[in-house]
């Protein structure tokens, strides 16, 4: 089989199961849903290991979707090694996920379980056509496609007001970076007059060995900007993160394939594809820095006084998420890809063992309601130890090495004193958390039952479940060995394999930063559990905790500056216009036409000489009108 052929497959096996589950599923067996809505997922993986396997590359062309004169739109897929890492863990990872929620979305009789599984294989062939895309025209149609994928997953259970909303939320959002995406994709067109990656690349200065003046140059500096609203957006960071912390109304499952091997990774994904572009635009490059830098702190406050587990861990992406907008805002960007990878291990991980608890929990989320859970939930709990620790950043857990090299390679970036001030926050933001993985780990795991729990002997859950946890595990343990360079030797895979697509790290980094991290989970240790006799420090600060239970106050000010301006706009323009004018004219045309039909059914009398009578007058009213015109003629 060729390789033209296993990269067209790695779309149509997941576009062939949501087809099948969306035309018959809930009418056949729920076997045939349990087989199909994973095992597409598996079968583009397979197609995915096939071309990791060959070494494969190329940029296929199937067909010209649009020509006209000079301008043309090819659908052309894009496999070089970093579409196939990408699709590696899409495939992967979200494979493992579709697979635990057979257990998980398990319901009798429920029709919207062939629904769900149809929606997550769409959101798996978003993401995948968004990464193998080789123009940008589709990777704003993939772009599009994971933002309605997530709309209707955040809303799965659309009998919840709260549901619903959280969608609209994510939906609006990322509305707000498609046009971003738009946008400079026209900047880039009509500077460059192509759509495809190669001819855009191959047109920008210093390609093909030609001499620059070092970047700045001012149109790429706006495209860039403009491509930065949308990876923003799709990854939750500042300004554009309110959506994230909402979406998980939805299902665990959900929040795992969001958070761990889909959408929020897209705008790191985005920045790595352009990097001819951010290479040569040092000043949106730098945003992309600070921009990450900024919410990785932003968000581990927050997280510090959430209650809601499911919150914890989303505030937790955000902040992760940060970090690799720092790597490749700093142009090391394997490195990024490195966490990325680490991330989606521990975070699947996290999420569905989270997931478990809360099924056992009756679908309660407050951790302040559980408590003493390690005795009861013993695999659980142990897997969920495994990936706070990885998220902490502990040798020898893959969190350590990823998040390590980031910190090592900041510090150690010669002649940017502002990515020492990045490296600083990046430094703060892993003793933050430490503390709130912790206090997060301590209140469900340890300590006593809590008195408002609502299950006091919480079932295991089943093998479904259980066993992609377990896979999960061992991959956030042993996963970081396969780059240990923040430990100054040993393979670094993969950097090699990135090397020949985002180039390779042009400096060394070192230390051992992020270890400390597991000072401050000891310190959550000693409070949470009681061996330190000292009020909490919300006790010293309300007013800091207030500010961060209202989350800086972002939700409170889009309010307040758009959405509720907006509500009293629409409910000014529906009791002025739409309802007296729109509504009305509508209305009174149907008026209009019942009256004139009863008007006219006057005529229809039923009796022949009545016809008669009208067809005689009509003709000597015509002739004495044609004999009128004639005389005056």
């Amino acid at each position: 089989m060729t390789n033209q052929i296993l990269a067209l497959l790695i779309l149509l096996f997941p576009a062939s199961g949501a087809l099948l589950l969306a035309g018959r599923g809930w009418r056949l067996p729920r076997i045939f849903t349990v087989i199909v809505g994973p095992g597409v997922v598996w079968a583009s993986f397979v197609c995915v290991l096939a071309l990791f396997s060959g070494k494969a590359s190329g940029d296929f062309t199937y067909w010209t979707w649009i020509k006209s004169g000079a301008f043309e739109v090819p659908f052309n897929l894009l496999i070089d090694n970093l579409s196939i890492f990408m699709c590696l863990v899409i495939t992967g990872v979200g494979g493992l996920i579709v697979t635990y929620s057979v257990g998980y979305m398990e319901r009798e009789d429920d029709p919207s379980y062939a629904r769900f599984f149809c929606y997550m294989d769409v959101f798996i062939l978003s993401m995948l056509l968004l990464v193998l895309a080789g123009n940008f025209l589709f990777l704003i149609v993939g772009w599009a496609l994971v933002g309605l994928s997530s709309y209707l997953l955040i809303g799965f259970w659309y009998q919840r007001h709260s549901a619903v909303v959280a969608a609209r939320k994510a939906f609006v959002m990322n509305v707000i970076g498609d046009v971003g995406m738009i946008l400079g994709t026209f900047v880039l067109f009509t500077q460059y007059h192509a759509v495809t990656y190669a001819k855009v690349f191959d047109a920008l200065p210093c390609a093909g060995g030609r001499s620059c003046n070092g970047g700045g140059d001012p149109t790429l500096e706006l495209a860039g900007f403009l491509l930065l609203v949308g990876a923003v957006a799709k990854s939750a960071q500042l300004p554009l993160h309110t959506w994230l912390p909402d979406a998980m109304e939805g299902p665990t499952p959900v929040s795992a394939l969001i958070h761990a091997a889909t959408m929020v990774t897209a705008g790191v994904y985005l920045v790595g594809r352009m990097h001819p572009i951010y290479d040569l635009a040092p000043y949106a490059h730098g945003a992309v820095a600070i921009i990450g830098a900024v919410t990785a702190l932003f968000a581990a406050t927050i997280a510090i006084v959430q209650v809601d587990i499911k919150r914890v861990l989303a505030y937790s992406t955000m902040s992760q998420i940060g970090y690799m907008f720092l790597a490749v805002g700093i142009g090391a960007y394997s490195a990024g890809f490195f966490h990325l990878l680490s991330h989606a291990f521990f975070k699947a991980l996290l999420f569905m063992a989270a997931g478990n608890v809360i099924h056992a929990m009756h679908d309660e989320q407050d951790m302040r309601k559980y408590g003493a859970l390690w005795r009861q939930m013993r695999p659980t709990s142990i897997t969920f130890l495994i990936g706070s620790l990885s998220l902490v950043g502990v040798i020898p857990f893959v969190g350590f090495f990823s998040k390590e090299e980031i910190l090592g390679l900041a510090f150690s970036k010669p002649g940017d004193n502002v990515v020492h001030v990045l490296w600083l926050v990046g430094f703060v933001t892993a003793l933050i958390t430490g503390f709130y993985t912790g206090r997060m780990w301590w209140l469900s795991f340890w300590g006593k039952p809590s008195p408002q729990r609502p299950v006091e002997h919480p079932h295991a859950p089943a093998l479904v479940m259980m066993v992609p946890v377990a896979i999960l595990a061992v991959l956030a343990t042993i996963g970081g060995f396969i780059e240990t360079r923040a430990l100054g030797t040993g393979p670094a895979a993969v950097s090699d394999f990135l090397a020949s697509t985002v180039g390779p790290v042009r400096w060394e980094g070192g230390g051992a930063e992020i270890a400390v991290a597991f000072l401050t989970m000891i310190l959550a240790t000693a409070l949470f559990v009681g061996a330190l006799r000292i009020k909490p420090w919300t006790a010293y600060a309300p007013w800091a905790q207030r500010l961060l239970e209202r989350k800086y106050y972002f939700d409170d000010i889009y309010d307040a500056a758009f959405v509720r301006p907006l509500d009293r706009v629409a409910g000014i323009a529906l009791r002025d216009l739409e309802q007296p004018v729109i509504d009305a004219a509508v209305v009174d045309a149907g008026l209009l036409a019942r009256w004139s039909a009863g008007e006219l059914s006057l005529t229809q009398s039923g009796y022949f000489r009545n016809y008669v009578l009208v067809f005689v007058v009509g003709v000597v009213s015509i002739a004495a009108v044609l004999l009128f015109v004639r005389a005056l003629t």
